[in-house]
């Protein structure tokens, strides 16, 4: 690694940190922990039953005190927490967590763009990957360091953060997100935006 992309790397951690200071006058008091969204789509007139009437599918987020958001996954069949990120063109795992999660040694040198900005990192195969309860049509995943990212936000978290749901993800399931409500909206199944059966959208079937 050159000198150059050290120093590179270093401004673009200093960066990261802003909006993780910026959240720190609104910390959650202790046992608060993060705040987790609600999905009802069974109350008509909501966003939630509108967009469940189209086919999609509502993930709760939780909103740190920073102002990142984090969702459940699934990966390998084994459960993680990721930051979705909206600026990352790739679905990244820390690399400290890949043997964790079941991800094979060495796969193809590449790059991909996030949280932290450019970085190097490697790509290799999967065998599954779900948001919440939504399978998502990934094959393979990037591995890279995200030793600062996932240090600063975990205390915030409550846990291990362990990687970071990308565009790839996201543009695969024509993900909605309600940032202020801290919901994501994916469309399980391969295709557009359609009408449903409204009985999809009823209280058991949501649960």
């Amino acid at each position: 690694m050159t000198r150059l992309w050290r120093d590179m790397r270093a401004i673009l951690a200093s960066l990261l940190l802003l909006p993780v200071l910026a959240g720190c006058d609104r910390l959650p008091v202790a046992g608060s922990g993060p705040q987790v969204g609600d999905y009802r789509p069974e109350e008509a007139g909501t966003v939630d039953h509108a967009l469940c009437l189209l086919g999609f599918t509502g993930v709760p987020m939780r909103e740190l005190a920073s102002g990142h958001h984090i969702v459940d996954v699934t990966l390998n069949g084994r459960p993680g927490t990721f930051v979705l990120d909206t600026g990352a063109n790739a679905t990244v795992i820390h690399a400290g967590y890949e043997t964790d999660f079941g991800l094979a040694e060495g796969g193809r040198v590449g790059g991909a763009v996030g949280l932290g900005g450019a970085m190097e990192a490697r790509q290799v195969g999967i065998d599954d990957f779900a948001i919440g309860p939504v399978p998502v049509r990934l094959r393979r995943i990037m591995v890279t360091d995200l030793g600062q990212i996932a240090t600063m936000l975990a205390p915030m978290a409550g846990g291990s953060v362990h990687g970071i749901v990308g565009q790839d993800a996201m543009k695969a399931h024509r993900a909605v997100i309600d940032v202020s409500r801290s919901l994501v909206h994916l469309i399980p199944e391969d295709r557009d935006p359609a009408p449903v059966p409204a009985e999809r959208c009823r209280t058991d079937a949501s649960e």
